[in-house]
């Protein structure tokens, strides 16, 4: 995973991330989110993991489990079943941007965030995609988890070497798109990239 250069403060950063979470987790979801949160974690460059304030790392990760555990993705996006072809580009309201930031952390962002079965190049696709559509990314990441749902709900979260389906999980956060006419046409070019 992540190479850092202080593999003892993440684990004590983790520790704390944790230790938040399990608070504020809903009981129905507190396992899974404590499964979830090591493995998004793991991913986070030290930028992120050690300079944001625990409060902010949980909330944030908080906000990537619902999109990929308990959001379903609107009927045109179900493609071949869960998780489908799930994919969000949105701007967040003020409150979550102060909730999910910290010093020299970019104010205003559009986030784009996807969900589907793993396969190989999806990060590198997306990256492309931006790239190619001058979408400046300040920063990314795509955790790969095993997932095990049944009927269609989620039920265990692993990484990417324990029990169940691959799935892969992208978040971007690039700098601010302010037309809704562009957020939308960003969905459904990266659906397209990822169909």
């Amino acid at each position: 995973s992540m190479i850092t250069a202080d593999p003892a403060a993440r684990s004590a950063r983790l520790a704390e991330v944790l230790e938040i979470l399990a608070k504020r987790a809903a009981p129905e979801d507190r396992e899974l989110v404590l499964a979830f949160a090591p493995v998004v974690f793991a991913e986070l460059p030290d930028r992120l993991a050690l300079q944001l304030p625990s409060p902010a790392l949980a909330h944030r990760i908080q906000s990537h489990f619902r999109f990929a555990a308990r959001e379903i993705p609107p009927a045109i996006q179900l493609y071949k079943g869960l998780p489908g072809i799930h994919v969000q580009a949105r701007n967040p309201s003020p409150e979550e941007s102060q909730a999910q930031g910290g010093p020299g952390m970019p104010r205003e962002t559009t986030v784009v965030q996807t969900h589907t079965a793993d396969m190989p190049f999806i990060f590198d696709s997306l990256k492309n995609y931006f790239r190619k559509a001058g979408l400046r990314v300040y920063s990314a990441i795509h955790p790969v988890l095993a997932v095990r749902r049944q009927w269609e709900r989620v039920v265990g979260i692993g990484g990417p070497f324990d029990e169940g389906t691959k799935e892969c999980y992208t978040h971007f956060e690039l700098e601010q798109v302010e037309s809704k006419e562009r957020l939308r046409r960003i969905e459904q070019e990266v659906f397209s990239v990822l169909k």
